[in-house]
């Protein structure tokens, strides 16, 4: 506690306190004294001043040190220090002073703060001087010390009220808690408790004042203020009793009160809660029994008697046995005697009857009750079916048991160690095999059993995982095992596995191990191989590199690094496509990412940039090696040199298209001439010219000019298509009969071969009509070509899709190998055949169809096996398709 005097007060304010303090004092009669919040005398007035014998004026001083520390008693300090912590007042406090060495004197205190605006509060103390004990009389004081030890020792609530008006006179400490420690002394009950005027108990005080009959209230409900404010209901059980004076008249009532709110709560709340307990234990999925002290059913909820079937006379007592399964009877018996007997928790599994007649597996669990003084009640349990979970558990017993024989019978290495030494408990004949010990060593230590292990990793990694119990995985390690006597070094793919008991404490490791040495011994090889491949790609004479399965660089031979004049770190970097001229770039990438989706092969011609800028012909091959499952591992690129081989072809385009050009016009003489000839024969008739063989040598002669007029448009056609100018002519035309007269004409010139038409629908196409003839012709004349052992050629026009149409050109002949089937659309691409006579030909033609198709959004497919024949067939788009 602080003491100060005021001096450190501004004036103005200590001037102010004073005035304020000067104001109270003429108005109060009894001994005042004036403190500042920090315990300072501000003034005090005449009485206290008489009082307390004060010699001299003291202000501004501690009122501990105030009249020769007069007021400095434990008991003041307490008061003040009330008043510091919060308390607003404190009424009827006894405290004594001092007034010589040898005389006290007893004071009653009201202490009280005063907030004033402006300005500190005020500490108001006024002290009231109570009868000196020495001037009571014997039996007086006797009377005292027994009401004060009663009042204060009484566990009940009590006080006396005085008068018509019920005037506190006396209040218990227990009183005074049950109503907040309120100020009630010398005032009325409406006074100091205004909350319970409505609540009756002012008319039932009335009434015992009045007619002076005690009342006993039981358990009534009250609702009293506290310190906060708030209102708080209670229950009581209270005796209102009248007081009489001298005269036997009635001056007062006499009230003792007992809280038993806490009882009340407690009882309505056991009622509750045993009103919901009955429907909890009805309403819950299990069954619930509860018996007496002796040990006799008296309660089972009504799942018991729809689960077993049992009336309810039945069961009581111990009737419910009779449930049980006989081979199991006894030792359910026994078990729930045994633990009422000893009043402990029990367990115990047993078959219980349903109420279909079959036996059930179930789980009785009890434990004993026990009343609030500890005496046995006797037990309470459930009983849950447990059928299934039973049925599980033999199931997993047996397939333990099943699981211990896999293990043992499995190929895949498998042991079992206990404990942090490493016993082992359980290994395979795989494993058994791969350490390259016996059964003997089951039951030693890890160890032991393999000395060979020390100073390798392996043991320290298992009491690893069986601390942590985290699982290790060990990839292609290097194991070194002494086997038939001689070291040998194997790797190995393995797991240490921590095993965990019910409780999840680690007990074992689980070691299951794969032999990988072959395979790593394959990857040395590949990587002895891939050195070997890198020394191979440099001394080849083209340009090869690798990339990863989706695209990256990852390697290039010498050959790509002398031809950029870039380092192997910066080409990959920059990457070789940025060599591409940039008139085939776009379209080499295109096709690149078609092949990383679909993993197809990719070749393709295209002018890449030397060191000096200048850019050459290449032909660019890429090839995806893929792994045994078909995922892709990498892709293989060569670029080969190709620019002569193009100076070569364009000089052969030119001379073809330059004798193309020459040939046509006298070609086209001849054949208007041939026609000419056959036209007047047709006139004059076949009996004049019978003796000569005009007409069949005319016919010879067309066929011939024919094929070179074919030849001539097709080479013309290639360098159009060189030259993309190669124009379309798109108008609407019937295509069955388009085909249909391309089959005529070439019949009118072939009449060795049987060409059969079969239209499943008709169609309607907008295309050119001459390229598609060319296509149909190409194809048919293609199937007579190659089909010198068979005279059969099938044509046939079927609906691809709801708008695409396909023609199908069918032959029985030499058939094209499967590595051919890409090959013979390139140009001048021919397939190898044994008389170059018999199949003669520039390998342009599918090359052209192929090109027309393409212009028109359409598609060549070919399907042929070698020896069986072939079948080519276009797909077109259709504007119409009919029946």
């Amino acid at each position: 506690m602080v003491e100060s005097d005021t001096s450190k007060l501004p004036k103005e304010e200590l001037a102010n306190l004073k005035n304020y303090a000067s104001g109270l004092l003429k108005t109060v009669r009894e001994p005042l004294l004036v403190l500042t919040v920090n315990q300072n005398v501000v003034a005090y007035n005449a009485n206290f001043e008489k009082k307390f014998k004060i010699s001299e004026k003291e202000e501004g001083v501690s009122v501990f040190n105030f009249n020769q520390k007069q007021l400095d008693t434990a008991e003041f300090r307490e008061i003040l220090k009330e008043l510091q912590n919060g308390e607003k007042s404190i009424s009827d406090r006894i405290v004594a002073l001092h007034f010589s060495e040898n005389t006290k004197k007893k004071f009653s205190v009201n202490a009280s703060l005063l907030s004033l605006p402006a300005t500190n509060p005020l500490i108001l103390i006024n002290f009231k001087r109570l009868k000196s004990i020495g001037r009571l009389s014997r039996q007086e004081k006797v009377f005292n010390r027994i009401v004060d030890n009663i009042l204060s020792n009484a566990p009940a609530a009590i006080c006396i009220l005085r008068g018509p008006e019920h005037t506190f006179e006396v209040a218990n400490e227990n009183y005074l808690k049950l109503i907040g420690n309120r100020n009630i002394i010398g005032k009325t009950v409406k006074e100091a408790l205004p909350e319970v005027g409505n609540q009756g108990f002012i008319d039932l005080l009335d009434t015992v004042y009045s007619t002076g009959e005690p009342y006993i209230g039981n358990e009534l409900a009250i609702n009293l203020q506290d310190k906060k404010g708030e209102f708080k209901n209670s229950f009581l059980n209270f005796v209102y009793e009248p007081t009489r004076n001298k005269k036997g008249k009635i001056d007062g009532v006499f009230v003792h009160a007992i809280d038993v709110t806490e009882q009340v709560l407690a009882r309505k709340k056991i009622e509750e809660n045993e009103d919901r307990l009955k429907e909890v234990i009805d309403a819950v999925p299990a069954i619930i029994w509860i018996t007496n002290d002796q040990g006799e059913s008296t309660f089972l909820n009504k799942n018991w008697y729809s689960y077993t079937g049992q009336k309810v006379e039945a069961a009581k007592v111990f009737g419910w046995l009779e449930t049980i399964h006989p081979e199991d009877y006894d030792g359910a018996k026994t078990s729930f005697l045994e633990a009422q007997k000893e009043r402990k928790p029990y367990s115990s599994t047993f078959r219980l009857q349903s109420a279909k007649g079959d036996y059930r597996w179930v789980m009785d669990k009890g434990s004993p009750r026990f009343d609030a003084n500890g005496e046995y009640e006797g037990m309470i349990g459930t009983v849950i079916d447990v059928h299934d979970e039973k049925i599980k558990e033999n199931l997993v017993r047996e397939k333990e048991h099943r699981m211990q024989g896999i293990v043992k019978e499995a190929t895949v290495a498998t042991a079992i160690y206990t404990g942090i030494d490493m016993n082992i408990e359980l290994a395979n004949d795989a494993m058994l095999k791969l350490w390259g010990k016996d059964t003997s060593v089951i039951g030693k230590r890890l160890a032991q059993a393999l000395p060979e292990l020390d100073g390798q990793p392996f043991l320290e990694l298992l009491r690893n995982v069986y601390r942590t119990g985290e699982t290790y995985w060990g990839k292609e390690d290097k194991v070194d095992l002494l086997i038939d006597g001689e070291m040998q070094t194997g790797f190995y793919n393995f797991t240490y596995k921590p095993l965990r008991d019910k409780n999840g404490e680690i007990y074992g490791i689980l070691n299951m191990a794969i032999d990988v040495t072959e395979s790593v011994k394959s990857k040395m090889l590949l990587k002895e191989s891939e050195f070997h491949f890198r020394q191979m790609a440099d001394l080849m004479p083209g340009m090869v590199s690798k990339t990863d399965a989706r695209g990256n660089d990852i390697y290039f031979n010498k050959n790509w690094l002398d031809f950029t004049g870039q380092a192997s770190e910066n080409l990959k970097k920059i990457g070789w496509v940025e060599f591409i001229h940039p008139d085939e770039k776009q379209t080499y990438l295109e096709a690149w990412e078609n092949c990383l989706d679909t993993g197809c092969d990719l070749e393709m011609q295209l002018r890449l940039k030397n060191k000096e800028g200048k850019y050459i012909w290449h032909l660019s091959r890429c090839e995806a090696v893929k792994e045994d499952d078909g995922s892709i591992k990498m892709w293989i690129a060569a670029n080969t040199e190709i620019d002569k081989i193009k100076e070569e072809e364009k000089r052969k385009e030119e001379f073809l298209k330059m004798v193309s050009h020459e040939l046509k016009t006298p070609v086209t003489s001849i054949k208007g001439y041939v026609q000419l000839l056959l036209s007047l024969l047709k006139k004059q008739g076949e009996a004049e010219a019978s003796n000569l063989p005009l007409k069949p040598s005319l016919e010879r002669i067309n066929h011939q000019v024919s094929r070179l007029t074919r030849l001539i448009s097709e080479i013309l056609d290639l360098s159009r298509i060189r030259e993309n100018q190669l124009e379309l002519k798109k108008e609407e035309f019937n295509l069955n009969e388009l085909v249909a007269e391309t089959i005529q004409d070439i019949n009118y010139t072939n009449t060795q071969h049987k060409i059969d038409l079969e239209s499943e629908v008709q169609a309607m196409v907008v295309a050119d009509r001459d390229r598609i003839g060319q296509v149909i012709i190409n194809l048919i004349i293609n199937a007579i070509k190659y089909s010198p052992g068979s005279l059969n050629i099938n044509v046939k026009i079927v609906k691809k899709a709801s708008d695409k149409i396909k023609v199908i050109i069918k032959d029985y002949g030499i058939g094209i190998s499967t590595e051919n089937h890409k090959k013979i659309f390139k140009r001048f691409y021919r397939v190898g055949v044994k008389s170059e006579e018999t199949y003669s030909g520039f390998g342009i033609g599918l090359y052209l169809a192929n090109e027309i198709m393409e212009r028109h959004n359409g598609e060549i497919e070919v399907k042929s096996k070698l020896g069986e024949g072939s079948e080519f067939s276009f797909i077109l788009d259709a504007a119409q398709i009919t029946s």
